[in-house]
This record gives C-alpha cells, sequence and structure tokens, in this order.
C-alpha cells in the first residue's frame, strides 16, 4: 500500500478472518484454507479466501482503511453496509451479472476487526485496463454490452425514493442471494460530502418518498447533508430554501411525473470501468460483470436518464455509449424529456449554498445549465 496514504488495519489478522469465517461458509463441510490480501478502498478491505475443498471466495471488510477515514466515520459501516450488501442481492435476484453474497456480519462481536461480507470470486479483469488492448471493433462491442447491462438495469422498477435494505436476520444464512429474504426500499444512502472531514453523524431526515416533490424538497433542505461539528456548519438562507421549493411546487407534472418519476436503481460509481470486470477470450470481452454498490439509491428515472459520465473514459466512447442508450425508448424519453427535472434536482441540492441575487434560480429559469450529472451521491 502507497506510504502516508493506506495502512493495513492494525486491528485486522488474516488468521482471524479464517477462524471467524470457517463456519460460515456456503458448504457446511468447508473449512478456510488460506487468506489473502487482494485490494482495498476509500473504506474497506478486501481479501481472497481458498478453502479445503478447493473454492474461492472474496471477504470485504468495511471501516478498515484510512484511518482519518475510520476516525471521523464512525456510523458509516451501520449507515451504508447493509444497503449494499441487499442491492447486491436485489440485483443478483434479477439475473444481473453481479456477484453472488453468501455471507454478512456486523462483527458485533468483533472477530474479525470490522463489518464483513462474503461473495463470490469473479475471474476477469477490470474493463479500464483492457480497453486499449480491444480493436476499435471490439471496444464497441463491449461499450454495447456495458449498454445492455445499464439498460436491465435502468428497467427495474421499485416504488419509493430511497435506498434498498434488508428486512429480518441474516444470522445462519449461507447464500443470502438465493434466500428468501425480504429487500425494501428505506431510507437514503448519501455519499455526498463523505470528504468533509467536520461530519459527525448521518443525515436526519433520510426518507424514504414515494412523492418526487416531497423529495426534491427535502434535498433542497439538506436531507442528504452530513451534520458538522459546532462552528463548522455552513450558513443557509432559509427564504432562499423556500423560494426554491416553490419553484419545485410550480413545475408542472408533465416535467415530473408519469414515465419520468418512475424509480429504479442507481449508483455513482456501479459503471466505472476500474469496477466493472471483463470476461476476455480470443482478445473479446465475453462477459461483464459488476461489484461496486456503494450507496445504490432509488430514484426518478429523470436523474437515471442523464448521460453517462465515466471518468476513465474518452468523450468518443462516451459518446458511443450514449448512442447505444438512446435505443431504448424508455431510456431516450427520460434522457430527452428529463433535463428540466434533472436541473431542478441540481438547483435544490445547491439550495444550502449561498446565492447572491438568486443568480442560480435565474440560470435555471433561463436554461443555461449544461445536461451534467447531477446527484453527487
Amino acid at each position: 500500500m502507497e506510504d502516508d496514504l493506506n495502512i493495513w488495519p492494525p486491528h485486522i489478522y488474516l488468521h482471524n478472518i479464517a477462524l471467524a469465517l470457517n463456519n460460515r461458509l456456503p458448504d457446511e463441510q468447508d473449512r478456510c484454507r488460506e487468506v489473502a490480501f487482494l485490494s482495498y478502498g476509500s473504506s474497506h478491505v478486501v481479501v481472497t479466501l481458498k478453502t479445503l475443498l478447493q473454492k474461492t471466495y472474496v471477504v470485504r471488510i468495511t471501516s478498515a482503511v484510512f484511518e482519518t477515514f475510520q476516525r471521523t466515520h464512525p456510523f458509516w459501516p451501520e449507515h451504508k453496509e447493509r444497503s449494499e450488501v441487499a442491492s447486491m442481492i436485489a440485483l443478483f435476484k434479477k439475473n444481473l451479472p453481479v456477484p453472488a453474497i453468501y455471507a454478512f456480519d456486523e462483527d458485533k462481536d468483533n472477530l474479525v476487526g470490522g463489518a464483513w461480507t462474503l461473495q463470490e470470486y469473479i475471474q476477469g479483469y477490470p474493463l479500464n485496463r483492457i480497453l486499449a488492448q480491444l480493436s476499435p471493433e471490439d471496444t464497441r462491442d463491449a461499450f454495447r454490452q456495458l449498454s445492455q447491462c445499464m439498460l436491465r438495469v435502468f428497467d427495474i422498477q421499485l416504488p419509493r425514493i430511497g435506498s434498498l435494505e434488508i428486512v429480518g436476520d441474516v444470522d445462519g444464512i449461507r447464500n443470502l442471494s438465493r434466500s428468501d429474504l425480504d429487500i425494501r426500499v428505506g431510507k437514503i444512502v448519501t455519499l455526498k460530502d463523505l470528504d468533509n472531514p467536520y461530519i459527525v453523524g448521518r443525515p436526519t431526515d433520510l426518507g424514504p418518498w414515494a412523492d418526487v416533490r416531497e423529495w426534491l424538497k427535502s434535498v433542497a433542505e439538506g436531507c442528504m447533508l452530513y451534520p458538522s461539528e459546532p462552528g463548522t456548519e455552513s450558513p443557509t438562507d432559509e427564504a432562499y430554501i423556500e423560494r426554491v421549493k416553490q419553484i419545485i411546487d410550480e413545475t408542472p407534472d408533465s416535467l415530473l411525473g408519469g414515465p419520468l418519476s418512475v424509480n429504479g436503481p442507481w449508483a455513482r460509481d456501479m459503471w466505472s470501468l476500474h469496477n466493472v470486470i471483463a470476461v476476455v477470450q480470443d482478445e473479446k470481452v465475453v462477459k461483464l460483470h459488476f461489484l461496486d454498490f456503494e450507496g445504490m439509491q432509488s430514484v426518478p428515472a429523470f436523474v437515471r436518464g442523464q448521460a453517462p459520465f465515466l471518468p476513465d473514459v474518452s468523450e468518443d466512447w462516451l459518446k458511443v455509449l450514449l448512442e447505444f442508450l438512446l435505443e431504448h425508448p424508455g431510456f431516450r424519453l427520460a434522457h430527452e424529456q428529463g433535463r428540466i427535472a434533472r436541473h431542478l434536482l441540481n438547483l435544490a441540492e445547491s439550495a444550502w449554498l449561498p446565492d447572491p441575487g438568486d443568480a442560480r434560480i435565474k440560470e435555471f429559469r433561463e436554461g443555461k445549465w449544461e445536461d451534467e450529472a447531477t446527484l453527487a451521491g
């Protein structure tokens, strides 16, 4: 790991992981044989777990990396981990190419050192690493496959705005993805402003919401803002927030309702190519798998219909990806007719920031904004 940036958590031992998971493997007769480091992220480490029956699994341990993050965000594992597991289970049940989830534990007995998830090990290569090795024709085909998966997710409908959560006890279940656990839309999980070192807890009003206007007004009121330490809060203009809420109420149903208001899954990093694992045969991508569902939300179609922005993809290939997506009538409608609604969400998200002379409101009314990605998570 990089010096002064990431450290292997001193309270986590590979041997302890093996002991803790011995009785949680999918096969009751199996036992852990070897645990090895695989990768890490901002709030977790990932290890591989090999067993006596020659199986290989992945274990994600949350709240494990970045000492500063762990110290300033003690609420984060509880806030998001169960939701991410619920999201992966729900997509697996819809036959999406995501890893199977076998077991999950919040590690309240501190056997491992952080909430952990035992999941399927997906063999392949991050898509961003192999694109340069593909011919233009095969690269185009890879983006076509990516668009097909994106549209399969777009077609999933959920009843409310929020994030998915597990209903019931997961203890003792050895294959969560194939269990009959109930998954529902609950409180929303947000990644917005997690880089703020002064936050002290989770947002207070996290829904869920059945009405798109009520959600937009809650966003304007700061429902997705993390509370800060006393003395570090940003000043707010309550009168300005009320003006934004009035605009939300005055927006015609034709711009917010109907097909544009149908809720479905969305996650900021789901489609980032470093989180997309490609199976390659004969120098061609034959299948894609998706790994990252942190902060997945159920949001209206007008949000999900925005043009995809992937930081590791050139503008030319993003245009190709959008062309594939626009072949789907529902996505085309959400993309083309949802522009004003996306701008309204953008206005609501920034309502807590000072806006001298109502400059943002004027720009919104004049339609001057680019149709950029809206939600920060």
